[in-house]
């Protein structure tokens, strides 16, 4: 199976999506100015990829929250404003250290917490350390899979946190994260990403065919 995405027509969105196609990570692609009629109830997994502009997604808050409900699993990438349209979800932004790699040594403070999770093997500390823009809540029965804790060096102002969570709503599961590896290989700077994306998207397809198999395919939902 693969997994549907919503496209903002975003330059470094669509290299992504042209760079993974041989891997047959994305399936159909939903503009985001026709998603409100968007059948979304065909896909059993959805993406909603970096930088999408969460002000545009809020009219679909309802939309996106009713599908989750109903046994689909959304992935919700960086930098999309995701309390904007997730209910019960807060993020809050941190000062961003684009440098900190710099100085010899020093740790950004990025852990995998759980490196058993079917989205995450294989990924190591590292391999999810670029740099930090804000950090999102755990929602009830939710698991952090990617934690930050910075020093002062790292982050004067920065509080530890969830750098991604999993949780459930109803019949199905969000996955959101607040780090932005589709931005950063799409433009073309930060290898991090690309070794990011090279593990994350496939795990993600095999987590949502392990998802849907444990739910049951409700009706409607088919392997894209």
């Amino acid at each position: 199976m693969s997994i549907a995405v919503v496209d903002a027509g975003l330059a470094y969105q669509r290299r992504t999506f042209a760079d993974f196609e041989e891997a047959s990570i994305f399936s159909d692609r939903i503009r985001i100015d026709a998603l409100a009629d968007a059948n979304l109830s065909a896909h059993a997994a959805l993406m909603i990829p970096c930088r999408t502009p969460g002000h545009r997604l809020a009219p679909h808050r309802k939309m996106l929250d009713r599908y989750v409900r109903e046994g689909g699993l959304l992935f919700v990438m960086g930098e999309t404003s995701p309390d904007l349209f997730l209910n019960g979800l807060r993020f809050t932004l941190e000062p961003t250290n684009f440098w900190w790699w710099r100085e010899p040594g020093l740790d950004l403070g990025v852990k995998v917490e759980k490196p058993s999770h079917p989205a995450l093997l294989g990924l190591t500390d590292k391999d999810c350390a670029w740099h930090v823009h804000g950090i999102v809540s755990v929602p009830e029965g939710g698991e952090v899979l990617i934690s930050w804790s910075p020093t002062s060096q790292v982050s004067a102002n920065g509080a530890a946190g969830a750098l991604m969570v999993d949780y459930p709503i109803g019949k199905g599961r969000v996955l959101v994260t607040s780090l932005d590896p589709i931005y950063h290989h799409g433009s073309g700077f930060m290898p991090a990403t690309t070794r990011f994306l090279e593990r994350f998207l496939p795990n993600a397809v095999a987590y949502a065919a392990g998802h849907k198999k444990a739910v049951g395919l409700p009706l409607g939902l088919k392997t894209a």
